[in-house]
């Protein structure tokens, strides 16, 4: 039998709003943070089936930046999404992708990626667990934070079972035939991602330096000096070319050099737990202010290095 869940943040003070949103997200579909582009207009609700060997859920939301740093936990899942209305935007390492209704794209959380969204958007999630995953289909964690499209071919089988499928849960709580629905559901992800890999493009010059350029920051990311002229220097191209090269995907090197170090610091506090200072893992991750990483991991993740830690020990 399935079981239906619903939650909202209707009736919560605005002041409330986004760390209850992000306590639901990060319970319901992932170690994943919520951030509003408009604090005081946020607002958003889900809707959540319980079948046998998964959860399928529904999130309806104002616009908003969500972003994974890339953490392995208990009972990680892999989670095929599906865009049901709006359009969303994800950035996983050098690559945006672009989604629009009845595209989908399959996240593993325990890579870092960060998706948004600027309008009114639903999506359909289905939470695979990761020793299904392994069982059934082994190979489906390299097709992981690849698009597929939901318009043409096995995709838009996937697609238009999964958002049909939806509709029915939520009019039929109780029937029958829900708990039989991963036996249909994992051939058709196999068959729509039998063709889902990289692409030509990926393997450009430009991709390939801001590829190396990325693992050049993960490397040297406990030097304060790191910056936009370091990266050039290593390279061998000119630092006006690293700015283009960020430029591109939406973000500055330093911006993107704080995003990581502020990454790194949120997987050691879940890893390492009450045990870890968060002063010695801010000055360790290359910050050299204090209030300025407190400042930083707030607006990024909405909660203080504390509270963090807290909430991901909790869950």
């Amino acid at each position: 039998m399935s079981k239906l869940e619903t939650f909202t943040t209707a009736g919560l003070k605005r002041a409330e709003t986004l760390s209850f949103w992000n306590d639901v997200a990060m319970s319901n579909i992932g170690p994943m943070y919520v951030d509003a582009l408009d604090r005081e207009a946020f607002s958003a609700s889900m809707t959540r089936v319980t079948l046998r060997d998964c959860d399928i859920v529904s999130p309806v939301s104002r616009a908003a930046v969500i972003e994974s740093a890339g953490m392995e936990v208990p009972g990680q899942t892999l989670n095929l999404q599906i865009q049901h209305s709006g359009r969303s935007y994800t950035r996983v390492g050098d690559a945006v992708h672009t989604l629009e209704p009845g595209d989908f794209m399959l996240y593993d959380l325990s890579k870092p990626f960060r998706l948004e969204f600027h309008e009114r958007t639903q999506v359909i999630t289905i939470r695979l667990p990761m020793e299904s995953v392994q069982d059934r289909l082994p190979s489906l964690r390299d097709k992981a934070n690849m698009p597929g499209r939901g318009d043409k071919g096995a995709g838009s089988m996937l697609s238009a079972f999964v958002r049909h499928a939806w509709f029915q849960l939520q009019d039929e709580e109780d029937a029958d035939w829900a708990e039989s629905l991963s036996e249909v559901i994992w051939p058709l992800i196999d068959l729509a991602f039998a063709r889902i890999g990289p692409s030509a493009e990926e393997l450009s010059l430009k991709q390939n330096r801001r590829r190396e350029a990325f693992e050049f920051i993960d490397r040297n990311l406990d030097d304060e000096k790191l910056r936009a002229r370091s990266i050039a220097d290593h390279l061998g191209v000119s630092t006006r070319y690293v700015q283009i090269m960020f430029a591109e995907i939406g973000t500055t090197p330093s911006a993107f050099i704080q995003s990581r170090r502020l990454q790194r610091i949120a997987s050691q506090l879940s890893s390492k737990g009450r045990s870890s200072s968060i002063t010695e893992l801010a000055f360790e991750a290359g910050f050299s202010d204090l209030g300025s990483f407190c400042r930083a991991f707030r607006r990024k993740f909405g909660v203080t290095a504390t509270q963090y830690r807290n909430r991901v020990r909790a869950s």
